[in-house]
């Protein structure tokens, strides 16, 4: 059901993180290095991403901050430096923050930095799946469109098959952040939510604006 505390905008923000299915390459010797994680934020009141960070290294206090960052922050340089023309016009301080139990969540800097800027912080009750539904619907989406880049891993070794991820991986982490920023920006943001029943950049501005 309904998320009713995300009424408007920036009201709840939902944070986690998720391996990618991915094989990577470094830049100049095209050697497979491995897979990355991904940390994402999304605005609940209209599934827009609100930032994303993606690293080598597993989750933690640098990972957490700079998808925050990102999240609180205006995109133009961002973008910019990106090469990417499309708006990103979702920016501020979440009055909540909403995450899962992980220690990075419950770590000092999270409660301190959400203080200082006077976020609510919010933790899932344990073993309850659905309290995290939206991201979580999010993150599927996002992974299943990573299945088609050449190098994937799969989610599972029946969808993988004979596939051979090692030979065919070819993406530079530069180049997985620009193709994940256009599918996020031009696709997932601009194509109709089957819950909102419009599309999460309608939503946000509507949110922001009114209707």
């Amino acid at each position: 059901g309904g998320y009713k505390e995300a009424t408007v905008p920036l009201k709840v923000v939902q944070i986690d993180h998720t391996p990618l299915d991915l094989f990577l390459v470094d830049e100049e010797t095209g050697d497979k290095i491995g897979t990355a994680w991904l940390s994402i934020a999304i605005d609940v009141f209209s599934r827009m991403v609100l930032g994303f960070y993606i690293s080598f290294d597993p989750p933690g206090n640098l990972s957490l901050g700079l998808c925050l960052a990102q999240a609180f922050l205006p995109k133009e340089k961002w973008l910019a430096k990106q090469g990417i023309e499309t708006a990103w016009p979702c920016w501020g301080v979440p009055r909540t923050i909403h995450a899962d139990n992980a220690k990075e969540f419950r770590g000092n800097m999270m409660r301190m930095a959400c203080k200082e800027y006077g976020i609510d912080l919010e933790w899932r009750p344990v073993a309850t799946p659905h309290y995290g539904a939206h991201i979580e619907r999010i993150l599927g989406t996002l992974l299943r469109e990573i299945h088609s880049l050449a190098g994937t891993t799969f989610s599972n070794p029946q969808e993988k098959g004979e596939y051979d991820a090692d030979a065919h991986a070819s993406m530079t982490l530069d180049a997985f952040e620009a193709w994940l920023a256009n599918l996020i920006l031009g696709e997932y943001h601009n194509r109709p939510h089957s819950e909102l029943e419009c599309a999460p950049i309608r939503k946000y501005n509507d949110g922001i604006f009114g209707d």
